[in-house]
């Protein structure tokens, strides 16, 4: 499981009902908006999520389930999310 932040920008009912509705959630992180040298990092590819329960709203926190592990090189980055 990977707890993600992000802002709501589409209806959270599309993703509460992506499974009957046939949404497809790809799910792209990066550790940061910029590297050590003030350039803009690229995201990674993490694979498809499926929603598994959500709280809060801009920016809201939701709860997926992912269909592959989180590569090993970016759990330092997602552990910080998880703990705040």
């Amino acid at each position: 499981m990977c707890i993600v932040r992000l802002v709501a920008t589409c209806p959270l009912l599309s993703y509460i009902t992506q499974d009957e509705t046939g949404k497809k959630i790809l799910l792209f992180v990066r550790e940061a908006i910029y590297d050590g040298d003030g350039f803009t990092q690229g995201y990674v590819f993490i694979g498809p999520a499926h929603y598994v329960s959500h709280t809060g709203s801009k920016p809201m926190s939701i709860q997926w389930k992912l269909e592959e592990p989180i590569p090993e090189y970016l759990w330092t980055a997602s552990a910080k999310m998880v703990v705040g």
